[in-house]
């Protein structure tokens, strides 16, 4: 570009000029670029808590029509049309109607009728009904299921459903499981428990929803332990345990 000066003589700008100019973006983009990324994954996590919301309100009514009760973890019963073509499990047996294994979100479908709720954003994971995503994302604490709301003396602290990788979740991470990958040095080594611990993949945080009804983003650090056996002792444990509240 050509510049005007007081001598009427125009002159182009310099390389040096045009090297300030643009390390000056470059700079701006290199700050900006992570509060961008910062911003969607603000958005997604925002988003991820709105599917809990709705689980949740799903999972209320559910328990309205279920003698106050929560859906179980897995049963076996007929083939729920609302939650499309399901697998049979060895666990039921014979693949004959009745004799169909559904988990918690085929239960509570028909109260929330809707497929995506079910994913969080912030994975790949996919899913239009059927038997399960295409990889598991929200999990029910393995302590609540079937669980009548009453015997849960500290509703607002107890975790119901939250980010993870299996279809059930606890405080305390089994390695060898084969659910997940060992993500934290945390995790224990000790007998599969059948169930992940929660999973900090919105900004290392992680959402949950607690039994009554309220979803919170929360740091791994206050809802996850090394100790494989629950005890009264075990703050963490406290928390996920009813059981262990009285």
């Amino acid at each position: 570009m050509l510049r005007f000066n007081r001598k009427g003589i125009y002159r182009a700008f310099t390389l040096i000029e045009l090297l300030v100019v643009i390390a000056i973006i470059s700079i701006l983009a290199a700050i900006l670029f992570p509060v961008f990324a910062r911003a969607r994954e603000n958005a997604r996590r925002a988003s991820c808590m709105s599917n809990l919301k709705q689980i949740g309100l799903g999972m209320m009514q559910y328990t309205q029509d279920y003698d106050e009760k929560l859906p179980k973890s897995a049963l076996c019963g007929p083939q729920l049309l609302e939650s499309g073509g399901l697998s049979s499990n060895s666990a039921c047996g014979s693949p004959a109607p009745g004799n169909y294994y559904h988990l918690w979100w085929h239960e509570i479908y028909p109260y929330v009728n809707n497929t995506q709720v079910f994913i969080c954003p912030s994975t790949t994971a996919t899913w239009s009904g059927g038997y399960t995503p295409s990889s598991y994302v929200y999990g029910l604490n393995t302590n609540l299921g079937g669980l009548a709301l009453a015997a849960i003396p500290n509703v607002a602290i107890t975790p119901m459903i939250g980010d993870t990788t299996y279809y059930l979740m606890d405080p305390d991470h089994d390695c060898s499981s084969g659910h997940g990958t060992s993500i934290n040095a945390w995790c224990t080594t000790g007998t599969n428990d059948n169930a992940d611990a929660p999973l900090d993949r919105h900004l290392d945080t992680f959402n949950l929803l607690f039994a009554d009804g309220h979803v919170k983003s929360e740091k791994l650090n206050n809802w996850v332990t090394e100790s494989s056996t629950p005890s009264s002792s075990n703050n963490v444990w406290v928390n996920w345990d009813p059981s262990l509240q009285n």
